[in-house]
């Protein structure tokens, strides 16, 4: 009885493998956006005269560098829950500045669609 099954294993696993391709296309799969990742700003500049990056989106987390009034930087993404920070609530962006990569306090930043808007407001707070 054992032969019988073993046997019909193996011919189920060939029949199997018969029709398939090496070079078989996959299909285009397409997910749908999270809401935790996706943000509609593109860019941000620091709202005081500094902004700290941190290493991970957490207060205590390491600070890679600074930001300085007047920096527009890239927006990728934002965590999915707002944080609680010396009484403001905010979402954590990850954020990219001339080969910086890291995270700021959405408290801390002025948020806009698209460059230009970055860089005029930038202009009418440095006059």
């Amino acid at each position: 009885m054992r032969k019988i099954l073993l046997m019909i294993s193996v011919f189920l696993v060939l029949a199997g493998c018969k029709g398939s391709s090496r070079n078989a296309e996959f299909p285009d799969i397409r997910l749908p956006l999270s809401s935790d990742l996706v943000t509609s700003y593109s860019y941000g500049t620091p709202k005081g005269d500094y902004l700290r990056v941190k290493e991970n989106p957490d207060q205590g987390s390491k600070s890679l560098d600074m930001l300085w009034h007047g920096n527009i930087f890239e927006i990728f993404t934002k965590t999915g829950d707002k944080e609680m920070i010396d009484g403001q609530e905010d979402f954590w962006y990850m954020i990219r500045f001339e080969g910086i990569e890291g995270w700021v306090f959405g408290a801390e930043i002025e948020l806009f669609e698209d460059l230009q808007k970055a860089e005029k407001w930038v202009k009418l707070t440095h006059e």
